[in-house]
């Protein structure tokens, strides 16, 4: 996958257009999600996570790290009706091998906001770049924001087990579209009713520290390319996996190895390692 570098916002411009930028129409992996992987990060880099946490108090809302994860999502999101930078969350990587222009998609705004941080200068450009950060790791880990195919599933019309919409982290109901369902549905049935702290919990096991993990593979100096390109095998291998525009997903797409379900949990997980790993190299507070 080629990526182009140009039309990328230099970091002290970013900085200041931090407050503008708006989320998606969909919001990767919801609160829960997003939560879910920024507390698996937190309990890898504990030290860290807690150096930030202090920053992240001077955000409006969801203002600790793992509350931070959303942050784009429930605050930004109301600040930008226009959504002029909704092409933050996600990157249209092309089926057909072809070169994938970037311009303002995640890649180039992961890096900018990760070179904020490692500034270091805790004010609150930095507490938002940290927060863009968590949130944007978790956005490249959902398959359907590595991919442009029918607006990453929004225009892909299915229920979920024969419903029309499904709760949400926030205690209301989705609506249901290819990319909402792996938003809400598919996480909130694998959290059965667990928070993101409990999820992250046992999605870790006996994880200690993200390093020497396999997650990390391929290193370099943007790892972020190829994480992407493995999201956007699994949202043409297994999100679209022959579905019909209308189709129900029940057990034969979301239970067993390596289906929806399988997929999601490990997305979950490697994102949060990932985060960590991120983080660790770049704060150095």
């Amino acid at each position: 996958m080629a990526v182009s570098r140009a039309n990328i916002i230099v970091p002290a411009l970013c900085a200041s257009l931090m407050l503008l930028c708006m989320a998606s129409d969909a919001a990767a992996w919801g609160g829960l999600g997003h939560r879910t992987v920024a507390a698996i990060a937190m309990r890898l880099i504990p030290q860290k996570a807690a150096k930030m946490d202090a920053i992240l108090k001077q955000l409006e809302k969801d203002n600790n790290f793992i509350d931070a994860a959303s942050y784009p999502d429930e605050f930004i999101r109301d600040h930008d009706p226009a959504g002029k930078f909704s092409s933050w969350h996600f990157a249209d990587l092309r089926d057909d091998k072809k070169p994938f222009v970037c311009g303002e998609c995640l890649f180039n705004e992961l890096q900018d906001n990760l070179a904020i941080i490692h500034m270091g200068k805790d004010d609150k450009a930095d507490a938002v770049a940290i927060a863009w950060v968590i949130h944007l790791v978790g956005d490249l880990h959902q398959p359907l924001h590595m991919t442009g195919r029918l607006r990453g599933g929004n225009d892909f019309h299915v229920t979920y087990r024969g419903k029309a919409a499904c709760k949400n982290f926030q205690g209301g109901e989705a609506r249901v579209e290819l990319h909402s369902a792996w938003d809400d549905c598919l996480v909130e049935e694998l959290a059965d009713g667990r928070g993101p702290e409990q999820l992250a919990t046992d999605l870790l096991g006996g994880i200690t520290s993200y390093r020497g993990r396999s997650e990390l593979s391929p290193a370099g100096s943007e790892p972020w390319l190829a994480w992407g390109d493995q999201s956007h095998v699994l949202a043409n291998s297994v999100a679209f996996d022959s579905l019909k525009d209308g189709a129900d997903l029940s057990d034969g797409y979301i239970e067993g190895s390596g289906k929806a379900l399988d997929v999601v949990q490990h997305q979950l997980l490697t994102a949060g390692i990932r985060l960590a790993y991120l983080l660790d190299q770049n704060f150095n507070q």
